[in-house]
Parts: C-alpha cells; structure tokens; sequence
C-alpha cells in the first residue's frame, strides 16, 4: 500500500545515506525501523501509575457528609478570614 509522510530533509538525508551504505533501499529501512517500534511497544510493560495517595483513611469526620464546595472553602482558609 501506498502512503505520504512528510519527512524533515535531513533525516531523509541521512536514511538515504545508511541506505545506500547498507546496500538496501530507503523504504526498506523505515518499514525495519516502523517494525522495530512496534515490537518494541508490545514488550514494553504497561505504565502504572503509582500509588502517591496520602492518609488512606478517607475523610476526617468533620468532612464526612460535606459538599465538595465546604470542603474547598475550608481548604483556602475562607471561614477563618470571614470570607464565608
């Protein structure tokens, strides 16, 4: 199948060298290293995100049945400054 990229002039460039250095053709080369890429994703692991969670004991109960609203206040300190 056919397809178009646009491909930054140097690198092409420097693809076309390494090709006719290896005595093979430029569109050989990018289908070993769009290969490459693939096999290369399929064993990578999945990234995992770690687990940065602070406390793991939830609310506190002063927090229990708060809106998200109440609980956004009181973490700007807007009760304390009249600003509630």
């Amino acid at each position: 199948m056919k397809t178009t990229f646009d491909i930054p002039e140097p690198l092409l460039r420097d693809v076309q060298a390494l090709a006719r250095e290896r005595r093979t053709t430029t569109k050989s080369l990018v289908e070993q290293a769009l290969r490459r890429l693939l096999d290369e994703h399929e064993t990578q692991p999945p990234f995992v995100l770690r687990d940065a969670s602070v406390g793991g004991g939830g609310l506190t109960p002063e927090f229990e049945n708060a809106s998200f609203q109440e609980i956004l206040d009181a973490s700007y300190g807007y009760e304390e400054r009249g600003l509630v």
